[in-house]
């Protein structure tokens, strides 16, 4: 009877003490490619991150968080790697809001017309100052 409570004890004590330590967060993702994430021709047909891109081509993004959008509004920012530029090297190019409709993801494009290194970051509406995705990307010339 001592060994069953000892090992109940365990179970129901312990173990969740050990699994709260244990338990990893999904972080939010960022997934960028040329073509459009929610659609596909064939069912087995994988679309793959891009991080290169061509002038003119649409640049569709999804970003992904398992705990969900904080509120209904997001920012993306796509930035420039710009010697000209006067903050530290880089231009704004495009400051966005828009509404989420899903709590957990969230799919868009844009169109960008010169070649350089930019980075796309993307903010909650009520946290500016923390992004919750990140990436980089190149656009080239043909």
């Amino acid at each position: 009877m001592r060994k069953f409570l000892v090992f109940l004890f365990l179970i129901v004590f312990i173990n969740p003490v050990f699994a709260f330590f244990w338990n990893k967060k999904e972080k939010p993702s960022l997934f960028l490619s040329n073509k459009d994430p929610r659609q596909t021709i064939e069912y087995d047909e994988k679309i793959d991150n891009q991080d290169v891109f061509k002038i003119g081509d649409r640049i569709y993004f999804l970003v992904y968080t398992p705990d969900g959008f904080k509120s209904d509004y997001i920012k993306y920012q796509v930035f420039k790697q710009d010697d000209n530029a006067h903050l530290g090297g880089y231009s704004r190019v495009r400051n966005i809001t828009k509404r989420v409709y899903d709590k957990n993801y969230y799919v868009d494009y844009f169109v960008l017309t010169e070649a350089g290194k930019y980075g796309l970051q993307i903010f909650d509406i009520e946290n500016l100052h923390h992004w919750i995705a990140f990436g980089h990307f190149l656009v080239v010339n043909e």
